[in-house]
C-alpha cells in the first residue's frame, strides 16, 4: 500500500511554466499521510527568491569564478571553502566536457533548510534565469550534490538559455535533459537528480511499464512544457542512451543548436528522425534488464521511488 501511495505521488506531476517556476515552486503533489512526529499537519510552502534573501543574514566569500553568500548563522568557515572548492572542481568538469563557460563570477547562495530563518519553508536548488544566479539549497535529505551539476549546466549555458528556453520550439527539453545528461556523466558516487544513482534504464522501463511517461517523438514538439517526469527523467534517459550508443561527443554538439529543435533536427544530427531512435531505444530496454537479477531491480526501483516525491 505505501508503495502504491509513493507511486500515485510521483506520477500525479503538474507542468511547469519555465525555468524559473519549475526549480523555485516545486510542483504540488496529492496529499501525504501525516505521521506521529509531524510537529504541524500544515504542508511547508516554497519560499520565493526574493523573500529567502530577506529571511537570511549573509556571509560572503569569493573564489575565482564563484561569489558566495551563505547564512552565516548556519555554515561554518570550513564547510564554506569545501563548498567553493567543491563549485570550482564541478565548474571545470563541466567545462571540460562541454567548453561553455561564463565570463562574470556567478552569484551562489547557499542556505539549509533546516536553518530557524527558514522553518516551514522549502525551496530546491536551482538556476534563476531572471536574476543569473544559483540556488543552492541543503535539506536534511539532500546535499549540495544532488543538483548542483545541473544548476551549474544552466548557469554555463546562460547566453543561449535566456534567448531559447521556453521560447524556440523544442530548446527548453534539450537543455533540460542535457543537464541531466552532464550531472550523470560526473556524478561519480554521488546520489544526483533525477536518478539519485540508480540505473536509468530501470526506471524508464519501469515508467513506461506503468504508462506514467509519453513519447518523446510527440512531446518533444508539442507547444505545451512537458511534466517534469518526463523533461528529466525520460529525455535525460534519452541523451544518455544516445551518448552510450553514438558517442557523448554527439550529444555535446546537439546540446549547441540555436535552432528549434524538431524530429529532422534528430536526423541532421544523429542519422535518424526521433521517432526511429526512440524506437530503437524501447527495443534495447529490455535487454538491458537482463544483467540484474529481480531483487535487484525491485531494490533499485524501491530505493528511487523512496527519493523521489516532492522531486517532479
Amino acid at each position: 500500500m505505501e508503495s502504491r501511495t509513493t507511486e500515485r505521488q510521483i506520477f500525479t506531476s503538474h507542468t511547469a511554466l519555465s525555468l524559473e517556476d519549475e526549480r523555485n515552486h516545486p510542483s504540488i503533489l496529492s496529499s501525504q499521510k501525516r505521521t506521529l512526529r509531524s510537529l504541524t499537519p500544515h504542508a511547508l510552502l516554497p519560499v520565493g527568491d526574493g523573500e529567502l534573501r530577506a529571511r537570511v543574514r549573509w556571509g560572503h566569500v569569493n573564489s575565482q569564478h564563484f561569489a558566495l553568500s551563505f547564512d552565516a548563522d548556519i555554515f561554518h568557515p570550513n564547510e564554506t571553502k569545501t563548498l567553493l572548492q567543491t563549485l570550482e572542481s564541478r565548474y571545470h568538469q563541466i567545462f571540460s566536457l562541454t567548453h561553455e563557460t561564463f565570463t562574470d563570477r556567478m552569484i551562489v547562495y547557499a542556505v539549509d533548510l533546516r536553518s530557524p530563518s527558514l522553518l516551514g519553508r522549502t525551496a530546491r536548488t536551482h538556476f534563476n534565469l531572471a536574476e543569473r544566479s544559483i540556488y543552492l539549497i541543503r535539506s536534511g535529505i539532500d546535499a549540495f550534490d544532488a543538483e548542483l551539476t545541473q544548476a551549474l549546466v544552466h548557469a554555463m549555458r546562460f547566453s543561449r538559455c535566456i534567448k531559447h528556453y521556453g521560447i524556440t520550439p523544442g530548446w527548453a527539453m534539450l537543455e533540460d535533459a542535457f543537464a541531466v545528461f552532464v550531472s550523470e556523466r560526473l556524478r561519480e558516487n554521488h546520489k544526483a537528480f533525477p536518478f539519485f544513482g540508480e540505473e536509468p534504464n530501470l526506471v524508464i522501463h519501469f515508467l513506461l511499464e506503468k504508462s506514467a511517461v509519453r513519447l518523446l517523438s510527440y512531446l518533444w514538439e508539442s507547444k505545451q512544457f512537458a511534466s517534469p517526469l518526463e523533461r528529466y527523467v525520460l529525455a535525460g534517459a534519452f541523451l544518455l542512451y544516445l551518448g552510450d550508443a553514438l558517442g557523448d561527443d554527439k550529444i555535446i554538439a546537439f546540446s549547441r543548436i540555436d535552432d528549434a529543435v524538431v524530429s529532422g533536427t534528430f536526423g541532421d544530427f544523429f542519422g535518424d528522425s526521433l521517432t526511429k531512435l526512440e524506437q530503437k531505444w524501447f527495443e534495447h530496454l529490455p535487454r538491458t534488464l537482463v544483467s540484474f537479477t529481480e531483487d535487484e531491480r525491485s531494490t533499485s526501483l524501491n530505493a528511487w521511488l523512496q527519493m523521489s516525491p516532492g522531486k517532479f
